[in-house]
């Protein structure tokens, strides 16, 4: 997906809202922004995460902080551990739907999104309002998918959301299905790193890359593998993978499922539904 006119003021928002979180002089902030802006006025009109991408690494290099959403990862995984019983109840009663909703509305977990609240302290408070959102896609379809593939690679997103996606995961194994979790190599926003999932379960980790969505040029040989493989479910979660996916979903066409919150209105547009709404799509 390439950048649209909003993308551009919500990069740069998410810019100064990063610069504040690990810089202390106004000096440090205004260098980090011109480079930053820099790079997108020779990048002009690519696509969005991959801007994101080179935004990330700016902020990092420049501040020597390699994680700086490190505070807010730790907090996401609490409050979701402490939902997760809920999660597990509402899964159990009303089977597959409760499946995609679950893993769509956990990819509410998301900070510095231009226009999408979102605090760790209030989100107990609208989870079961989230759970019982309009969920804007074809289920038939989706369950068709899962009913042609026994293999499955389940590109993670957030820190806080894959630990409702590690229960996804365990009822997709219930079902039969051999799962690989493809999270981040290293850190980069507050997605889960490979190094943080495998403190929280023994499935197969195959780690997709450092970027924000999902690069094939920088993907990993075994990453690669699976994403090649004609055999293989692709089920990618957050609007990053969308991004960078989207580029070049026609190879994945017949397996492939996005499963996202559409928090901002380049997103919701191309997937042709309302900024906020919990979206799947099997193509």
């Amino acid at each position: 997906m390439k950048l649209s006119s909003e993308c551009y003021s919500c990069i740069l928002d998410r810019a100064k809202f990063e610069c504040d979180m690990v810089f202390s002089t106004e000096e440090e902030k205004m260098e980090a922004m011109e480079e930053l802006l820099d790079f997108m006025v020779a990048h002009k009109r690519g696509v969005s995460a991959q801007v994101g991408t080179a935004r990330e690494r700016i902020i990092k290099r420049r501040s020597g902080d390699k994680d700086p959403y490190r505070v807010f990862k730790e907090e996401s995984n609490v409050v979701a551990r402490a939902l997760l019983p809920l999660a597990r109840r509402f899964i159990d009663e009303d089977g597959l739907e409760a499946l995609v909703r679950v893993a769509a509305f956990a990819n509410s977990m998301e900070f510095g999104v231009k226009g999408h609240d979102f605090d760790n302290k209030t989100f107990e408070k609208v989870f079961w309002d989230t759970l019982n959102e309009r969920l804007d896609g074809d289920l038939s379809e989706v369950e068709s998918y899962l009913d042609r593939f026994s293999k499955i690679y389940y590109l993670t997103d957030n820190c806080g959301e894959v630990v409702f996606d590690l229960l996804v995961i365990e009822r997709l194994i219930d079902m039969g299905k051999q799962v690989v979790i493809g999270p981040k190599s290293d850190p980069i926003l507050n997605d889960v790193t490979a190094a943080e999932l495998r403190e929280m379960t023994d499935i197969e980790i195959v780690p997709t890359g450092d970027v924000v969505g999902l690069s094939l040029e920088v993907a990993t040989r075994a990453a690669k593998a699976l994403i090649n493989d004609g055999d293989c479910l692709i089920l990618a979660k957050g609007m990053g993978n969308y991004e960078t996916i989207s580029e070049f979903q026609e190879m994945l066409k017949g397996r492939l499922i996005y499963i996202l919150r559409a928090k901002c209105s380049p997103v919701a547009r191309a997937l042709g539904v309302e900024r906020g709404s919990l979206v799947v799509r099997a193509l």
